[in-house]
């Protein structure tokens, strides 16, 4: 199993320094488990190319073997893992769904599950569910992946928010096209978000090279509290809900549908008791603010 595990590591990287460091042990230990595994099966797996190692037709062939094998086991034992923590919900969420949704919210939750511990599992980025490292999660998608579950929660709608003093400063804001006097604030991964927008709000021209970019939306939002810009929303996770909060929505709910959220998992674990009760809840919250709005 060792030998199989270096094999499958050098293969993958192609680098037996770096899969030492993965696997924290030698180089060595490395070179000397991958020669006994071609002893055993009497094949060679790399073949080297000046300093650089290549696989053979045969490594070629065994690598995604291994990859899935162990892929399988750690998603096996991930959840059994689950299964035998009833009370541990591993949640992967955007750090701005966290920040501005969740976190306040999160006692709540304990407390309506009888107990059960949402762990956070949180990123900056934008980034596909995670199906061997987490239970569930909250994401924003376009696309579904046939191996997981998609519950819809409810519809992304994109919305610009700026300071309160921005609306009547130097430069006004009156009309959509007023925000082209000030700085736009968009993410590098979602710069379609503005291109979106400004098109449903009649203003043709726009391009994203005209931004300032930010990896997420709540680097983005923290500029605009500042004063520095015009930062876009993505309703209703992702966005501030503070009653003290400085930032507005200069044209109120005016917004376009940029998406949808949905909560995230694997087939397997659709009929959890804490996948249903942490989506009910989700569910229960979002009613509560649509009668709030209302």
């Amino acid at each position: 199993m060792n030998a199989l595990r270096a094999f499958e590591s050098a293969a993958r990287l192609l680098n037996f320094r770096m899969a030492s460091e993965e696997l924290n042990i030698t180089h060595s230990a490395i070179s000397h488990h991958i020669r006994n595994l071609e002893e055993q099966l009497g094949v060679k797996l790399f073949s080297r190319s000046g300093r650089n190692v290549v696989l053979t037709e045969s490594g070629l062939f065994y690598l995604p073997i291994l990859t899935d094998c162990f892929d399988r086991i750690s998603d096996g034992t991930r959840l059994l893992q689950s299964r035998e923590r009833p009370k541990t919900l591993i949640v992967q969420v955007y750090i701005t769904v966290a920040m501005y949704w969740l976190l306040p919210r999160i006692h709540d939750f304990y407390q309506a599950s009888n107990g059960i511990q949402a762990q956070l599992n949180t990123s900056y980025l934008n980034w596909d569910f995670d199906k061997s490292g987490t239970d569930v999660g909250i994401i924003w998608a376009n696309k579904k992946d046939p191996d997981l579950v998609y519950l819809h929660l409810a519809e992304a709608r994109l919305s610009p928010m700026c300071h309160q003093d921005i609306m009547t400063g130097k430069s006004p804001i009156k009309e959509p096209k007023d925000l082209l006097n000030h700085h736009i604030l968009q993410l590098f991964n979602h710069n379609q978000d503005w291109i979106m927008w400004f098109k449903e709000a009649g203003i043709e021209g726009w391009a994203p090279d005209q931004a300032l970019t930010f990896d997420n939306y709540l680097l983005a939002l923290e500029a605009a509290r500042k004063g520095h810009g015009i930062a876009m929303t993505n309703s209703p996770f992702a966005a501030p809900r503070d009653a003290n909060e400085t930032l507005i929505r200069p044209f109120g709910d005016q917004s376009c549908h940029s998406g949808d959220w949905y909560l995230v998992c694997k087939k397997e674990l659709i009929d959890s008791p804490k996948v249903k009760a942490f989506h009910k809840w989700i569910i229960n919250e979002l009613a509560t603010e649509t009668k709030k709005k209302a």
